[in-house]
């Protein structure tokens, strides 16, 4: 086979445990019929450098993409399928895996789905930021964005976008949509619609490529597992089987979806477990969500009469606790810094009629997906998918949770948060490293941590490659400096609160 077409999908926050027949019957179907890994770790805990180890293939200690305000300035994965001949297109959802931090580097094709913009037209948001000086918008780059817009290939969904976005601002300042039940500015369900976007963007794209001659590599990040949990009502109605209405999604407080707030409530000693099951209600019922988005995707590709010429990745970027009590003792949601193992462990899925049954039990990370995907993916397929260890051979595997000094401020807000805590996330990087049941945790202050399997062990008696490696890791993040102060432009502020982030 040559260069087969490439569909990598990558479903934020998905767990690897809630890939279940009765939420998750396609994923649940594809693990069962293809290459599948049960023990797969990803090199971080949220997005960023979550991605941006999937792009270039390096730890986040090397590749140093951790901070919200980094951005990549090149993609070594795209850089090499272009050069392999593929046409490359990449659609996303997530403001961190987004032109705002370099990821639409190389690609021929990108279009970012979040906003209820045309992904055909200009995209104003990051037109102005393209523009703007010191992260500060001015007059002059708004007109130049207009003109931008007017000038555009697509003219009139340029200017489209340009006038919704001028009122998506506006609401976002004067919440004038309060008072205009009439005018739709995507609030709540906003990541299924983005969702929606991305499958209809998809799908017209492999309808293009049963006419080309080049392979296509299609790289798309569904949101649909990631907090704000608004799942679409027949979802959740089946899950919770008339115990909960989206009225008590909705209305609860304190959000114990929201990381911060769950937290919070830890600290407090006040954790509400009937609220604790209605989160995980609703987490099931995005992933329901989700799993319907790549129904539509591979009926798109039998459409266009490319199925059997693709290859199929599903992964995601990193898991999510929801409530767990992790190795720490500590109780959790969502990707902050956390030592739970439905943070670290991901689903890995390589799909393709002509590769074999196979599930993986051995350890493997994420990192090396780009191995695979730069290597010669035809003769992996041929061969049946049984040549995967030739390309996941990390030794030791890492997960990383580098310092967020930007969270400093905005968690020392909170009432019951623990100052060891607001340190440990906002100033201090942590490796993570797998050898056997053994895991060796390493931070920047010096501390040395180690567990066989669940439980607490001497750090001694670990394997000491495994605590140099860690230690070694560690050291090659740069030191953390706190009180970091980010001027963030509206729109971007505006996106980080409502993903949790602010």
């Amino acid at each position: 086979m040559g260069n087969p077409n490439v569909l990598c999908l990558v479903l934020d926050c998905l767990r690897l445990d809630a890939i279940t027949e009765a939420d998750a019957p396609t994923i649940h179907a594809l693990a069962e019929e293809n290459l599948s890994f049960d023990a797969c770790v990803t090199p971080a805990n949220w997005s960023l450098p979550a991605h941006a180890s999937l792009f270039t293939g390096e730890w986040p200690h090397d590749h140093g993409y951790y901070h919200r305000e980094h951005h990549l300035d090149h993609l070594p994965l795209i850089e090499s399928l272009t050069a392999d001949g593929y046409d490359t297109v990449g659609v996303t959802a997530n403001i961190y895996a987004s032109s705002s931090h370099g990821f639409d580097h190389g690609f021929d094709r990108f279009y970012e789905t979040r906003r209820p913009l045309n992904p055909c037209g200009l995209n104003p948001f990051a037109n102005v930021r393209e523009l703007q000086e010191d992260r500060t918008p001015r007059p002059r780059d708004y007109v130049q964005t207009l003109v931008d817009a007017a000038t555009h290939d697509r003219p009139l969904a340029s200017l489209d976008n340009f006038a919704r976005a001028v009122a998506l601002e506006l609401d976002r300042r004067y919440a004038y949509s309060d008072h205009l039940p009439f005018v739709d500015t995507d609030s709540y369900g906003f990541l299924t619609r983005a969702s929606d976007r991305s499958t209809d963007l998809l799908a017209d794209e492999f309808a293009r490529t049963a006419d080309r001659d080049a392979p296509l590599f299609a790289f798309a990040n569904y949101m649909d597992p990631h907090y704000p949990y608004e799942p679409p009502e027949a979802h959740f109605r089946a899950v919770t089987d008339g115990r909960w209405t989206l009225d008590d999604l909705r209305t609860m407080s304190p959000n114990f979806s929201n990381a911060r707030q769950f937290r919070n409530a830890f600290f407090a000693g006040e954790v509400d477990e009937e609220a604790v099951e209605l989160v995980r209600a609703a987490y099931r019922a995005e992933v329901r969500s989700v799993d319907e988005q790549i129904a539509h995707l591979l009926r798109a590709l039998e459409d266009a009469g490319i199925r059997d010429e693709t290859v199929v990745v599903i992964t995601s970027d990193h898991g999510e606790g929801l409530g767990e009590t992790d190795l720490r003792g500590e109780r959790s949601m969502g990707h902050l810094d956390a030592l739970n193992e439905h943070l670290w462990t991901v689903p890995l899925i390589v799909a393709h009629p002509d590769i074999e049954a196979r599930t993986v039990e051995d350890r493997v990370s994420l990192r090396a997906l780009y191995d695979l995907l730069t290597g010669d993916l035809g003769t992996f397929v041929d061969a049946g998918g049984a040549m995967w260890a030739d390309y996941f051979d990390d030794d030791p595997v890492f997960f990383e949770l580098p310092a967020n000094p930007y969270h400093e401020e905005s968690m020392r807000n909170y009432d019951h948060f623990e100052d060891w805590f607001v340190e440990r996330e906002s100033l201090t990087h942590t490796v993570m490293g797998f050898d056997g049941e053994w895991k060796v945790v390493a931070d920047s202050r010096g501390e040395v941590d180690a567990y066989r399997g669940s439980d607490p062990a001497d750090v001694a008696a670990a394997p000491a490659d495994l605590r140099a490696a860690c230690e070694d890791a560690v050291s090659r993040f740069p030191a953390v400096q706190g009180d970091v102060e980010s001027d963030l432009s509206g729109d971007v502020e505006q996106q980080l609160r409502d993903l949790g982030y602010v």
